[in-house]
């Protein structure tokens, strides 16, 4: 293996230790709600993260062409973790993620061409992060490594073990959305909390039409002590406000909630803004919870693994 190549997976199993701090630190930034800027630069920092990866993917499919072929590499030198722990995730979710941030006009307008009715399916390819530490168990295959999965078949058994474990695991979440019923789903808790919504406002709706005022204070209070009802408009004017401020919903709500943690629901004549907050962080809390499984796995298997990396570079040196 040249100096460059060396160089080079270094670089690439420090980045990936990055990125898994990162998916980390993000989900706790969530879970104990800190200040909008941070959350922002976590964002922004997972996004490079998934850029880095992009590029090395493209680089190495480049590459293999001239060595053993992209499909030797693909199949045979698993690229196929590499690709999925970085295109689709660019794609389909720290790339739409920095559009909705720097620019929500714009991804509303996809929204209305219909294009996230894909990333409603896509964003459970955040979880192709967690393939990332798969690809530390793919990158110790230097030729020290290899002549040790020689001598022990067992490692190589165990490494399969976890990698599958990994594997399983992460299969399981990416098809949770499809089984609401069955499985829990960040997205089904939201649109489950909207349609509730819709049901109040338009029975508030009909029932000012009949004039049903006691059935319109009801609503109304129902709302008002809702924890997660934060503004609402109705007819243009301000019906309900849970703020504690007189200004202006969209110049308060932005600067307190991050743009992930709340909806804007327009429906009949109301405007309505309310925080998913609980949904954001109980979503985290089983991420963290799933993460730590799998981190914990690949350490195990590199705390049993490296004390035989160990003897063989020593054998190596001493010949």
């Amino acid at each position: 293996m040249t100096k460059k190549r060396i160089f080079w997976e270094s670089f690439i199993i420090v980045i990936i230790i990055i990125a898994i701090i990162e998916l980390f630190i993000e989900d706790l930034s969530r879970i104990y709600q800190w200040n909008v800027t941070i959350r922002g630069a976590l964002l922004i920092v997972g996004f490079l993260l998934d850029l880095i990866f992009t590029i090395e993917f493209i680089v190495r499919s480049i590459i293999s062409r001239k060595e053993k072929g992209w499909t030797y590499y693909f199949l045979y030198e698993k690229g196929w973790i590499d690709f999925l722990s970085s295109i689709p995730l660019i794609l389909f979710n720290s790339g739409p993620i920095m559009v909705g941030m720097f620019w929500p006009g714009k991804l509303l307008a996809f929204s209305s061409l219909g294009i996230l009715n894909i990333l409603k399916i896509t964003k459970i390819l955040r979880i192709a992060r967690i393939l990332r530490m798969m690809r530390i168990l793919k990158l110790l295959k230097s030729e020290e490594k290899m002549q040790l999965k020689k001598k022990f078949d067992y490692i190589t058994n165990t490494s399969r073990v976890i990698a599958i474990s990994i594997l399983t695991i992460t299969i399981i979440l990416m098809i949770t959305p499809f089984f609401p019923k069955v499985f829990y789903n960040m997205d089904n808790s939201v649109q489950l909390r909207k349609k509730e919504y819709v049901n109040i406002l338009k029975d508030w709706y009909f029932s000012a039409r009949r004039g049903d005022i006691e059935r319109i204070n009801f609503l109304k209070k129902r709302l008002k002590e809702d924890k997660n009802v934060l503004y609402l408009y109705y007819s243009g004017k301000s019906a309900i406000n849970n703020l504690n401020s007189n200004l202006s919903p969209s110049k308060v709500i932005p600067t307190t909630f991050f743009y992930t943690d709340y909806k804007v629901l327009n429906y009949l004549n109301f405007k309505l803004w309310y925080s998913i907050k609980d949904i954001i962080i109980e979503n985290s809390q089983i991420n963290i919870l799933l993460e730590t499984i799998i981190v914990s796995l690949v350490i195990a298997f590199l705390l049993f693994y490296m004390p035989y990396v160990k003897k063989i570079n020593e054998d190596s040196s001493t010949r």
